[in-house]
């Protein structure tokens, strides 16, 4: 399924696809999961850095959002050694939390309007500008399924596409 373009936002989740770090592991997967249902497009960046390496289509950009988060002392660390928690979510650059967080904005009716950029109080500081955008997504997503997002929807097909079926 296509991202909705509705959703302007930038959304980057700093995660890790480490099955042994069970806890960040399903709590990042729940964040994406959400996402997922919502159809929003959204920059995964894996923090276990042999994926990164493996990554060619990404790595490189994964890097560069940890790097400016480093930079910028936005990423969030627990305790005296400094571990990074994970999930971390960011949406236009702002960190809203973890998966929890995320779906606290989902159940107060918050998420939408800053994912559709209607907050006039959300500042707006993108992580990767012109990296991993929707754009790309849409094209990429469009190379393997041969959707096209400047279609228009005609009305009269159902859900499954199926033309000329009235149920009047």
């Amino acid at each position: 399924v296509p991202p909705d373009t509705r959703y302007k936002a930038e959304v980057v989740i700093l995660l890790t696809t480490l099955g042994a770090k069970r806890t960040e592991y399903n709590a990042g997967k729940r964040a994406k999961d959400l996402l997922e249902i919502k159809r929003v497009h959204f920059k995964p960046v894996d923090f276990n850095r042999l994926a990164r390496e493996g990554a060619a289509d990404t790595g490189e950009a994964e890097n560069v959002a940890i790097q400016r988060l480093l930079t910028e002392g936005k990423l969030q660390t627990s305790g005296e050694n400094g571990d990074v928690i994970l999930p971390q979510i960011f949406i236009d650059g702002q960190y809203i939390g973890g998966a929890e967080a995320l779906q606290d904005m989902e159940d107060d009716g918050k998420l939408d309007e800053v994912l559709e950029r209607r907050d006039p109080n959300w500042k707006i500081d993108e992580i990767l500008p012109g990296m991993m955008t929707i754009e790309q997504s849409l094209k990429e997503y469009a190379k393997y399924t041969g959707y096209d997002s400047d279609e228009d929807y005609d009305s009269a097909d159902d859900e499954y596409g199926d033309e000329g079926i009235n149920p009047t």
